[in-house]
């Protein structure tokens, strides 16, 4: 898959929501803009599932304190999506995830995925039922996006 590229802007100076509101905030907007996508395509919109929310999570926690944007990280508890779904206890069929970071807005980041050949495909994936979303920021308060998509079995 692709990397999305970071949008180098960053806007400062407002009030930020406490992390695990913005992270909820985030998680609520992407999922509204990617269903919002998918209905332009003539796309079945996806489902929000808590398991696949929980492995994104898992991932956007991990490549923040990493400042790694990469899908597989080595020597973490849960090196690859296929880890981050067990541990979650999702049982799956089909599943890809799209990452990015410095985007300042689950609208900026949903933009630059579906100028993303790769992340686009993912996002419009008819195949994928069900979805979850993290959010996660670095020390330096970068944001990091992950969103995974799945077919259960």
């Amino acid at each position: 898959m692709l990397r999305a590229l970071a949008c180098l802007a960053w806007l400062g100076g407002a009030a930020a929501a406490p992390p695990l509101q913005q992270e909820k905030e985030t998680a609520a907007a992407v999922l509204r803009l990617t269903n919002a996508e998918r209905a332009r395509a003539g796309v079945p919109l996806l489902e929000p599932n808590p398991n696949l929310a929980r492995a994104a999570q898992l991932h956007a926690d991990a490549i923040a304190r990493l400042r790694r944007l990469e899908h597989d990280l080595p020597g973490t508890p849960y090196p690859k999506l296929k880890d981050r779904l067990k541990a979650v206890g999702y049982e799956w069929d089909r599943a890809a995830e799209n990452i990015s970071f410095g985007y300042t807005t689950a609208a900026a980041a949903v933009a630059g995925w579906m100028r993303s050949a790769g992340h686009r495909k993912n996002l419009l994936d008819k195949a994928y039922r069900e979805t979850g979303v993290g959010f996660s920021r670095d020390s330096a308060g970068k944001p990091y996006y992950v969103q995974v998509f799945a077919r259960p079995e």
